[in-house]
């Protein structure tokens, strides 16, 4: 502890030589010179002592006959005094600090982990109201109460949880299940055949089947009877339910001219704009045009996306004009449309195969797609009750 204190008052050691060593050390003593690692061989005396009262050893070096030489210099105060100039990379080193410690105080990102089944654009913009946003200091988020607004606010959520982590705040959500549609049993339905194809497997829940396995079936036959039979031979009208899987052959025509008018570009822009925190600096003039999209690059530190970077708007203008487009340009177009076609219709069956067939004439290209799948061809028919 002693040497601790010496360190931070700063102290001296010395050697004095060339009079009289004893009488030296008791002038040190009568003028209350404190010394310490004192080594006394008789023709010289090596000592340490503090820097306040080093400044005051030449009275007795004087009256003993004693030269004074510096041998070392130690302590807090001599390396300020050494090192002086350097103040302003001490006084950067500590602004940097106090500057890391602050920051650390602030959400700069903000992570939402689940996106199905919700416009992330609006729960975004209402976890910016409820103080979730980047530059937010994190003491005045309530996490809380941040997490029952939320379920206020989208009822189709069943489950929201909002951690923040050093600089990042993470929102994981859960949307709710759907609710089975509740089926009114009390109305008698047949099961018919939307389309016509070959069944290859019937799921009747409720019902008695009207058709077997491997048979063939056109459009409006019955394929699952509302009508069953009790045990005595009597009939019941019942809600036929159930799923009927049939391989179908469907087509999917898409007709197109070579000649019409067409969007094209007719013009570009570009703009910059610097993002400070939440401070937007636009460069340049404000764009328009028909698209526009921004694309933002930010600094990053310690895998965490700073509030600092650069935004780029791109604006294209598009303009209608007569062209005529190669036969190839209007193959792709045609091919484009019917995949298109083909995602939306038959979503949930199970495609076998795909052909394609492209007819042309003097005005226009058309391409049929042919697409052989499996899906559920059955639709429930009301069965038509004559009341007494």
């Amino acid at each position: 502890m002693v040497n601790a204190l010496r360190y931070v008052k700063g102290y001296v050691e010395f050697c004095a030589r060339g009079g009289f060593p004893e009488r030296f050390l008791n002038l040190c003593k009568i003028n209350g010179l404190s010394l310490w690692n004192v080594e006394n061989d008789g023709v010289k005396v090596k000592a340490c002592t503090t820097s306040a009262e080093f400044e005051n050893i030449n009275i007795p070096a004087q009256n003993s006959g004693m030269e004074i030489e510096v041998l070392k210099t130690r302590g807090v105060a001599y390396f300020v005094k050494r090192h002086k100039w350097r103040c302003g990379a001490v006084f950067g080193l500590v602004a940097a600090v106090w500057m890391v410690w602050f920051m650390s105080g602030f959400i700069w990102e903000v992570e939402i982990v689940e996106e199905g089944g919700v416009n992330v654009e609006s729960f975004t913009d209402a976890l910016f109201d409820l103080g979730v946003k980047s530059g937010a200091r994190k003491s005045s988020v309530d996490i809380l109460k941040v997490q029952n607004e939320l379920l206020k606010m989208f009822p189709e959520l069943s489950w929201v949880s909002v951690n923040i982590f050093g600089g990042k705040a993470q929102v994981e959500y859960i949307p709710a299940k759907d609710a089975r549609e509740i089926v009114d049993e009390s109305n008698p339905t047949n099961i018919v055949a939307e389309k016509s194809g070959e069944v290859v497997l019937i799921e009747g829940y409720c019902g008695t089947n009207a058709v077997k396995e491997g048979a063939y079936v056109a459009e409006g036959t019955l394929l699952i009877s509302g009508v069953t039979v009790n045990s005595d031979g009597s009939e019941k009208l019942v809600h036929a339910r159930g799923k009927v899987f049939a391989r179908t052959k469907n087509k999917i025509e898409v007709k197109r001219e070579p000649l019409g008018k067409q969007l094209v570009v007719s013009e570009t822009d570009v703009r910059y704009t610097l993002k400070l925190f939440n401070l937007l600096i636009p460069i340049g003039f404000e764009i328009a045009g028909d698209m526009l999209w921004e694309s933002e690059i930010s600094l990053e530190g310690n895998s965490v996306e700073l509030p600092v970077g650069v935004i780029r708007t791109d604006g294209i203008t598009l303009q209608e004009q007569e062209t005529e487009l190669s036969e190839d340009e209007v193959l792709l177009l045609n091919l484009t449309e019917c995949v298109k076609l083909k995602r939306e219709e038959y979503a949930d069956a199970e495609i076998e195969s795909i052909d394609f067939k492209e007819e042309r004439d003097s005005t226009s290209q058309q391409l049929v797609m042919t697409v052989l799948c499996v899906e559920d061809i059955a639709t429930e028919v009301p069965i038509a009750v004559e009341e007494n």
